[in-house]
């Protein structure tokens, strides 16, 4: 698994998304429950705004490790000391130079 997963920033990415897709759906759920109890007077029962809540601040914490862990990717490719850039092929070299 650490070979899959090991020089790439793919799976930061996935959880940054995930955490994402969780924090928009705990939102969700809580525009839902608040609607709902200002719409219709009463209250839902105590379990949906609990998992709306559990669900908004579990994806803000996936979100926000997700874009750590992309900066300290980009810290670790940057201090491993490679070339930015590798040059495959020349068409021509120049060896005298214009002034």
């Amino acid at each position: 698994m650490f070979i899959l997963t090991g020089y790439s920033t793919a799976p930061l990415r996935l959880a940054s998304s995930v955490g994402f897709i969780f924090t928009l759906f705990g939102a969700g759920v809580l525009v839902y429950v608040l609607a709902r109890y200002l719409i219709t007077g009463g209250s839902v029962p105590g379990f949906p705004f609990l998992a709306s809540a559990i669900a908004i601040f579990s994806g803000a914490q996936l979100f926000a490790l997700g874009i750590i862990g992309e900066y300290l990717a980009r810290i670790f490719n940057r201090s491993v000391e490679r070339p930015v850039y590798v040059v495959k092929e020349t068409t021509a070299q120049v060896t005298e130079r214009r002034g």
